[in-house]
């Protein structure tokens, strides 16, 4: 993306030294220079060939190529054109910050949701460290953390709701939606707000509302002993746990004791889910 947008910019500024002489900063309120790239002549119809399959710049008439645009710089997936634009990898820019990508689902649910977690083979080890799950970890494509810095970041924006959608190994699928989800900063422990259920896979999250995020490596649970330690995953454990959707990927039903990917108002503390995805979109 970064290599794209330069050969635009270099095309543009080519196009207005020749036929413009002046620039972004000189045409466009300062304030909006930051949000948007606006291109002109060949860039314009460059960025469009560039990025057509990726929705960037979308004509008004779909046999003409526009001789300018501009390309708003989604603070989220909800900003991208869920008309033409694929579910897949795409960078987005919260407010402070410089930008990272993100998995986009636009066509479930009405589209422009963020996805920042999924469940779907056991490939990808969850019962990591605080660090890791900060950055995040895995592979957006298969499975994947997005990284609690970065949940920070866009739920700081607004008003946010979760989306889970559930599979178990009998191919049965429920959801669970909420109204409002925010998480806190890294010094606040990544707290947890949560509200608003509504679906048919139970509320198991209503437990977990107002608690700190806990890893292997940091205790923040209100137990005696450490959720995170004994049931094998990253979660804003309370005392413990009535969901676990970054344990243990343990196929279904399992003998051991709420260390895999349980749901417990669905399946239980002995089942662990075939696939789980969690995804936010602006209330």
């Amino acid at each position: 993306m970064k290599d794209l947008f330069f050969q635009a910019y270099m095309l543009d500024r080519a196009y207005r030294n020749k036929h413009i002489g002046n620039t972004c900063a000189e045409t466009t309120p300062r304030k909006d220079c930051a949000s948007a790239v606006t291109f002109s002549g060949e860039a314009a119809i460059k960025i469009v060939e560039l990025l057509s399959d990726n929705c960037a710049c979308k004509t008004d008439d779909d046999d003409e190529l526009q001789s300018s645009c501009t390309v708003k710089r989604p603070t989220d997936c909800g900003d991208l054109d869920k008309s033409t634009c694929k579910s897949g990898i795409y960078k987005i820019f919260p407010d402070k910050t410089s930008g990272f990508k993100v998995f986009c689902e636009m066509k479930k649910h009405g589209g422009g949701w963020t996805v920042f977690q999924r469940r779907m083979n056991g490939k990808t080890q969850f019962y990591r460290d605080w660090d890791s799950y900060k950055r995040g970890f895995g592979n957006q494509n298969e499975e994947f953390w997005l990284g609690n810095d970065h949940l920070h970041h866009l739920t700081s924006q607004g008003k946010y709701k979760l989306r889970i959608d559930m599979e178990d190994f009998e191919n049965n699928r429920r959801y669970a939606l909420y109204e409002k989800f925010g998480v806190g900063s890294e010094s606040s422990g990544y707290i947890l707000d949560v509200s608003g259920y509504s679906g048919d896979a139970g509320d198991s999250m209503e437990f977990h509302n107002g608690q700190k995020f806990s890893t292997k490596d940091r205790d923040n649970d209100k137990s005696d002993q450490s959720c995170a330690v004994r049931f094998k995953g990253g979660w804003c454990y309370n005392k413990c746990h009535t969901s676990n959707l970054n344990g243990l990927y343990l196929k279904g039903k399992h003998k051991s004791y709420a260390d895999g990917v349980n749901w417990y108002l669905w399946n239980g503390h002995h089942y662990s889910m075939k696939e789980t995805i969690m995804m936010i979109r602006k209330a």
